[in-house]
């Protein structure tokens, strides 16, 4: 590999690793003054007579999916290109992949396993809804930072990937990885993805992968036919359920699968036993890998707006859950409160685990009551000056009041996915948005469940 010192603005300190789209290195940014992860994409990538064009629609994507922020997925900061050479600059993280932290400890126990692949989950179900596949989910693509969380990496090349960019003789992804009509060829759909996270998880569980195969015929035909190895021979201490949640996840059939990386989620907590606690990930102190960044963390609900949860609020929200989903709702609101920045963020990520639309819509219902009860125990905020909204669309201005029509099929639409309280959230909210955009938006946070965030987004009556 070349020796370098320098590209574009950034500082190079050092190589960190290689792959089949280019090398990553060490550097550092002088203008903010922090390090960065720079991932050199490889020449022959941008050659031949439409090589401009290639460059434009990669700053293009690399943009776009630097504009999406999740807590377990590595961000893009920047784009760039020299001597055509395309770049990016990445969040430097620091951590070790999960393919290095396999080799050394051959597998995981289930308490530490499992909630890194539900970390996984939630960065694929993200992308998902975002309309992104990620297409190579396996360990050297996934960090894992000391305390357990966990970084996917490589979601803007992703995206690049995603928009017919070929790679000439290379095959996208790794083959133990992948679904087998991915191994052969054939269109893809997001549950290519979903298959490659259940290989990691039972990787993780065994420090096996489950077909092993000498060749990618071979490795289909035992896809096809004897099905993955049996988890539990591997990983005898392992949940009995947690075979079950596997050999669905590598079924070879797409249709067989689970359909969504939610469900995926709520298979593997309901699989745990209800006294498994996640165990954190300690890294000796002098580990550090350099990796594409986390997008930056999703915007959340200040505590000022949602409100911290008591112990006493805590555990009426476990009670109240429990009597929907058993006992595992200890492991859920445990876990969900990690990554929740008020109340009824905690609500909005605990109802994914509810399947029935009728108790998940009196679940959030009995929550936006808690969070009013909160928001009323509070003295009113000293007056800030705020600057002004931008102007709305005449298109989208909210009326004074909306044609009882396309009232109703708000609610409508919104009622699929959330039940019969959506009459009521839609009321609630009528109040407090400007326009329809803002209104869809607002109602699209109490639908737990990204994909169907999406569609009901999608389903605004105004163009």
């Amino acid at each position: 590999m070349d020796t370098i010192s320098k590209i574009g603005r950034y500082r190079i300190d050092g190589w960190l690793a290689s792959g089949a789209m280019g090398d990553v290195y060490r550097g550092f940014d002088p203008v903010i003054n922090r390090p960065v992860a720079i991932k050199i994409l490889r020449r022959e990538l941008a050659r031949g007579d439409d090589a401009q064009t290639w460059l434009q629609r990669f700053q293009r994507e690399a943009r776009a999916a630097g504009r999406h922020s999740h807590p377990n997925i590595v961000t893009i900061l920047d784009f760039g290109e020299e001597d055509g050479a395309p770049f990016l600059a990445m969040e430097y993280i620091e951590g070790r992949s999960l393919d290095r932290l396999l080799k050394e400890a051959g597998r995981f126990p289930h308490d530490r396993g499992v909630p890194m692949v539900l970390q996984i989950l939630d960065a694929l179900g993200f992308a998902h809804a975002h309309g992104v596949i990620h297409r190579d989910i396996k360990p050297s693509n996934i960090l894992v930072m000391d305390g357990g969380q966990v970084k996917v990496a490589d979601f803007g090349i992703a995206r690049i990937e995603a928009s017919e960019l070929t790679i000439t003789g290379d095959v996208l992804g790794t083959p133990a990885y992948m679904a087998p009509e991915q191994l052969w060829g054939a269109p893809i759909d997001h549950r290519a993805d979903l298959f490659a996270a259940g290989v990691v998880l039972f990787e993780v569980l065994t420090g096996v992968k489950p077909f092993r195969g000498k060749s990618v015929t071979e490795m289909i035909a035992l896809m096809q036919t004897r099905g993955p190895e049996d988890l539990l021979a591997h990983a005898p201490d392992a949940p009995p359920a947690l075979r079950d949640v596997s050999a669905r996840a590598l079924a070879f059939d797409p249709e067989r699968r689970f359909a969504t990386a939610a469900e995926f989620s709520r298979a593997l907590i309901a699989a745990r036993p209800a006294d498994s606690a996640p165990q954190p990930v300690a890294l000796a102190p002098d580990e550090t890998v350099a990796a594409p960044a986390p997008i930056p963390p999703p915007e959340r609900v200040s505590p000022a707006e949602a409100g911290s949860p008591s112990a006493d609020l805590l555990a009426e929200i476990e009670r109240d859950l429990a009597r929907i989903i058993g006992p595992v709702a200890r492991v859920a609101v445990r876990r969900a409160l990690k990554s929740s920045s008020g109340v009824e963020q905690l609500h909005l990520r605990l109802a994914a685990h509810i399947d029935d639309a009728n108790e998940r819509s009196g679940f959030l219902h009995r929550g936006q009551k808690r969070v009013d009860a909160l928001a009323a125990s509070r003295p009113p905020p000293p007056p800030t000056s705020a600057p002004h909204p931008p102007p709305v669309e005449a298109s989208e201005k909210l009326p004074a009041a909306l044609p009882p029509d396309i009232l109703s099929r708000i609610e409508a639409n919104l009622t699929r996915f959330i039940g019969p309280i959506a009459r009521v959230l839609v009321r609630q909210q009528l109040s407090k948005s400007t326009s329809v955009i803002d209104l869809y938006s607002e109602l699209a946070n109490y639908i737990p469940d990204m994909r169907d965030r999406a569609a009901f987004l999608k389903s605004r009556p105004f163009a």
